[in-house]
């Protein structure tokens, strides 16, 4: 009886001096490994674990394509998918805590949203159910199974920051799980991506093709628009027309974007046009009719694989 209320004292002190010895403790402890930690593990720079955590998982990739899920998880016609998502192309950093005992993941999700908040734009965030399976997060999305749980027992929530250019370069993903034996785990993804000024050499057909095979989606470059929508400037699409006639079997969308204040509907019925000047450009260029279709999705997309992508034509493969 005494140890368990004196547990219940020291608990209660750690969380009111959490917020107090939260500065000294990321000065002596931000970066370095930690004795629980797997091999070669470390916290992202400028991100610091929750106090007493260790790093269960760790995986840091060079180069990589990167599924960012903007949307609950649903499994439709047999594939898991995110009601919005973007592939993003460049390094990334997975990181898994495993917490200690007696801490809510509303805590730890607040901890590690307030390391990461100030300088980043919130893409999405959803908790509970609102996520969709833990099941799908895990296994689909996050890669690593000890992330499964209840699914009201789940945070995630997705953010990028932006360079001076208002490039975005660098996207942060954190997802909090507390299992069934009540064990809590923090998840975090980092990825700093291939942006359009670094990227090698002049473009080619099949390259732009290799892209597109590989991400799912393109950015169409060299094009612009009048004030009426209509296609003033399409050098760009020389190059498009060229990857799709290296593969006749691919359909795709081509698919409109704008991000300006005003109407939701004006805006859609806008990239709605654009996306269709540039089907009938491809069509002109000797593309089938049949592999193109056009969407506008106005400014319901707003984070975007490339740099600039306020306004954009992107070409996405059709399953």
């Amino acid at each position: 009886m005494m140890t368990a209320m004196w547990r219940d004292i020291v608990r209660g002190w750690l969380r009111a001096a959490l917020p107090a010895l939260l500065p000294f403790w990321l000065a002596t402890h931000a970066v370095a490994q930690g004795a629980g930690d797997v091999p070669g593990a470390r916290d992202f720079p400028g991100i610091a674990r929750f106090p007493g955590a260790s790093i269960v998982q760790y995986d840091a990739q060079p180069a990589g394509n990167y599924r960012l899920a903007l949307g609950r998880l649903q499994r439709v016609n047999g594939r898991v998918t995110a009601g919005r998502e973007e592939r993003l192309q460049g390094e990334l950093t997975r990181i898994t805590y495993q917490i200690p005992s007696g801490f809510s993941g509303a805590e730890v999700f607040a901890h590690y949203l307030g390391a990461i908040a100030g300088q980043t734009e919130e893409l999405f965030r959803c908790q509970g159910r609102a996520c969709g399976s833990s099941n799908f997060w895990a296994n689909d999305v996050l890669g690593n199974r000890i992330l499964y749980g209840p699914e009201q027992e789940q945070f995630y929530v997705a953010l990028s920051s932006s360079n001076a250019a208002g490039e975005s370069d660098r996207y942060f993903v954190l997802y909090v799980i507390t299992r069934g034996n009540r064990s809590v785990y923090a998840h975090l993804d980092v990825l700093e991506p291939v942006l359009a000024d670094t990227q090698p050499g002049p473009e080619s057909p099949q390259s732009l093709l290799e892209r597109l095979q590989q991400e799912g989606s393109v950015i169409v470059r060299a094009i612009r628009f009048g004030q009426d929508d209509a296609l003033l400037e399409s050098e760009g699409l020389e190059l498009v027309a060229g990857a799709l006639a290296l593969a006749p079997e691919l359909r795709v969308l081509v698919v409109g974007h704008l991000r300006e204040s005003g109407d939701v509907d004006a805006l859609i019925t806008r990239t709605q046009r654009r996306a269709q000047a540039v089907v009938e450009a491809l069509q002109q260029a000797g593309i089938d009719a049949a592999r193109l279709q056009a969407r506008g999705a106005g400014p319901l997309a707003p984070a975007c694989a490339q740099a600039p992508c306020s306004d954009r034509v992107e070409i996405v493969l059709s399953e």
